[in-house]
């Protein structure tokens, strides 16, 4: 039976194993561990891409990020979610604050209601912006001022987005004032407080049993993990790794928020829950942190829950990829999912049939860095550097050993596909309207780690 309505919440950052994976005493993500236990959770879903901008295309369109000439602009001919469910009579709503997703880039396209939390600049902001322009990146000085500049957004409610629970307040004004508890609805939700900096409300530290840290100590961690990572040691790692996953739980309180307005209203039980997130985070994987443009599953491997009316859940573990939302959303609400989607859905996988394992495919710079993902084997390909990687997943899951050398079949293999991957997106090039950023987006990108 189709359900009539779809909330899709995705979490920027959120890796899968410190979310529902996690060995902490208390668990940073009740309410979403509650809907995994309830309903569908794919345990091997991966993202398309190591960051938003190469991951998204994937969610909102069924398209790889390849497709169409790139990611940098969504073109029109790319099935859009948004745009196929509102033809198909739902009544669309998107509500997010990553300045990667704005109506510059397309991402507003289908919505009847869409909110990207564009701000102008405020002070903090501005003084920022003369440290960056006047002083040498390399100086004392600078690191000092940048330093400041953290303590000073931790400490006046400055910031690169908008958090949770406004995001949340948003969609329950939606709720409260502008549906009418009948029409079908799309709504999209984008949550960016487990994104960098990481600066965590104390209740939801204490709620981990933890003590919350100085601010100066939160603004040293993170001005040194986006600025000077070589420098952090293992307690450093080990503090982020507290805040990040504080983060996760102050998400998570809204998430729980934003389900009991569901039911208030009368349309959990009329509503398929779908929550992901676009790509993970570093945190010291591989010598990195943050999110690099390489494929590693630190940054590629993602929950992917759906909550469905009416169906009991339960674990998958079959290879997916985030390309099949859409496709699956398309079946849950019975609308005819278009020919350009290239995902497949998952419905049957919900209905306990085997579905033929896929390759997945991630792309990230511009379609410069590749890889491709089977449950056995992972293979990277750096295009520019001709340099290829390859990992033996079933022996070496943290991908710490190229054995590229010893199976140059199976490397051999997967660049074929990759090849294959190119040409099709070669076949749908298009040229791409010029995107125009405003101060005020590239200051935002800056701030959340983006921009050099």
């Amino acid at each position: 039976m189709a359900v009539s309505n779809v909330l899709l919440v995705t979490i920027d950052s959120l890796r899968y194993d410190r979310a529902l994976d996690s060995d902490r005493p208390v668990e940073p993500a009740p309410t979403l561990s509650r809907l995994a236990t309830d309903g569908f959770s794919f345990t091997r879903a991966f993202a398309n891409g190591p960051n938003t901008p190469s991951s998204f295309p994937t969610i909102l369109t069924g398209t790889y990020p390849a497709m169409y000439g790139g990611y940098r602009y969504l073109d029109e001919r790319r099935p859009f979610l948004s745009e196929t469910l509102r033809d198909g009579g739902m009544t669309t709503v998107g509500y997010h604050s990553n300045p990667h997703l704005g109506p510059e880039k397309n991402y507003n396209h289908g919505f009847d209601t869409f909110n990207d939390g564009a701000e102008s600049e405020d002070d903090a902001l501005t003084i920022k912006n003369v440290v960056d322009k006047y002083v040498p990146a390399d100086s004392l000085l600078y690191s000092v001022l940048r330093r400041g500049w953290h303590y000073l957004t931790m400490t006046t409610d400055t910031s690169a987005y908008t958090p949770a629970t406004e995001i949340t307040d948003r969609a329950i004004d939606w709720f409260e004032t502008e549906w009418d508890g009948d029409t079908p609805y799309f709504m999209w939700l984008h949550y960016m407080d487990v994104h960098y900096p990481f600066t965590p409300p104390d209740r939801f530290v204490e709620e981990l049993d933890m003590e919350p840290l100085s601010t100066r100590r939160k603004a040293d961690l993170n001005g040194r993990m986006q600025e000077d990572p070589e420098s952090l040691t293992a307690d450093d790692r080990e503090d982020l790794l507290d805040l990040y996953d504080a983060e996760i739980r102050y998400m998570d309180h809204n998430l729980d928020r934003l389900l009991r307005k569901l039911e208030q209203q009368g349309a959990r039980e009329d509503t398929a829950v779908v929550v992901t997130a676009d790509h993970g985070e570093a945190f010291g994987e591989h010598d990195r942190y943050g999110h690099h443009p390489y494929n590693y599953d630190e940054l590629v491997h993602v929950p992917l829950v759906f909550d469905v009316p009416g169906r009991d859940g339960r674990q998958i573990d079959q290879q997916v990829s985030l390309i099949d939302v859409p496709p699956t959303l398309y079946d849950l609400t019975d609308t005819e999912t278009p020919d350009a989607a290239q995902g497949r859905s998952l419905e049957p996988l919900m209905e306990g049939e085997d579905r033929e394992e896929r390759v997945v495919i991630c792309t990230s710079s511009g379609g410069d860095m590749l890889a491709t993902r089977t449950p056995e084997w992972k293979c990277l390909w750096d295009r520019e550097a001709d340099d290829v990687e390859l990992y033996d997943l079933s022996a070496d899951p943290g991908e710490t050993r190229d054995v590229s050398g010893e199976h140059p079949e199976t490397v051999e293999r997967f660049t074929d596909v990759l090849e294959e991957h190119l040409e099709a997106a070669r076949a749908t090039d298009t040229d791409l309207p010029d995107v125009e950023e405003s101060d005020e987006v590239k200051q935002r990108l800056e701030d959340l780690g983006y921009v050099d």
